[in-house]
């Protein structure tokens, strides 16, 4: 069963070229287009896609309140939205998590990558490459902020999937490393999202920086 993907952008162009992309891959499909926020919502509760493609910089409605309103309506459940905006974007990576976005990337992302995160968060997992991980770390260098939330109440095998979590790997990646299984990897992630009061991974990762689990240089650019 192939992966339907709505793609959301102003530039029709760049559209063409990520449906020219998608359309190659057997396991994926284009659904639709929309090149502002009101259509990319009119479109996901109609066709129902696997996964939103979408920029959070959008005409009539902003790709940010867009995604926030796919991901509060119970009947969407099923959708899930892909954040991916210019490289200049900085500032709307932690936006569009809080919208409960799955994942963010920046528009000159590698082909490879592009695929690998849809694959993800059509899976229902979150998707943070290292260069977000990077600019998470970045922005909590930035606000000097001290750590606040203990880790006492997590397990030895907990502390050891938030580093994995806080250096930027997939579920997947992370059940591959610990020979567990993809199912068990995100219940565990979830586990220590509730024990920290933790909202999205991107939490994950300021934790485990705040509390020097991941060191900002262990990161690397890609």
């Amino acid at each position: 069963m192939s992966i339907s993907v709505l793609l959301v952008d102003t530039d029709a162009l760049l559209r063409t070229c990520c449906a020219t992309l998608l359309a190659a891959q057997p396991d994926i499909e284009v659904v639709g287009e929309a090149g502002d926020g009101a259509r990319a919502v009119e479109l996901a509760e109609r066709l129902r896609p696997d996964v939103v493609l979408m920029n959070p910089q959008l005409p009539v409605m902003s790709g940010i309140e867009a995604t926030r309103r796919i991901s509060a309506r119970p009947q969407l459940s099923g959708v899930r939205v892909l954040a991916m905006a210019a490289p200049t974007a900085d500032s709307q990576v932690f936006d569009a998590l809080a919208a409960h976005a799955c994942g963010f990337l920046f528009q000159d992302t590698e082909p490879d990558e592009l695929l690998r995160a849809i694959r993800v968060v059509s899976q229902g997992q979150a998707h943070l490459s290292p260069r977000i991980v990077q600019r998470v770390i970045d922005e909590c260098v930035l606000r000097e902020r001290a750590p606040e939330i203990p880790l006492d109440g997590l397990t030895p095998r907990e502390r050891e999937m938030l580093v994995l979590i806080g250096t930027g790997l997939s579920n997947q990646e992370i059940a591959e490393k610990l020979f567990l299984s993809c199912t068990t990897a995100k219940t565990r992630a979830c586990r220590i999202m509730a024990k920290l009061g933790a909202r999205n991974r991107v939490e994950l990762v300021s934790i485990a920086y705040q509390w020097g689990l991941v060191r900002r240089r262990s990161v690397p650019l890609g």
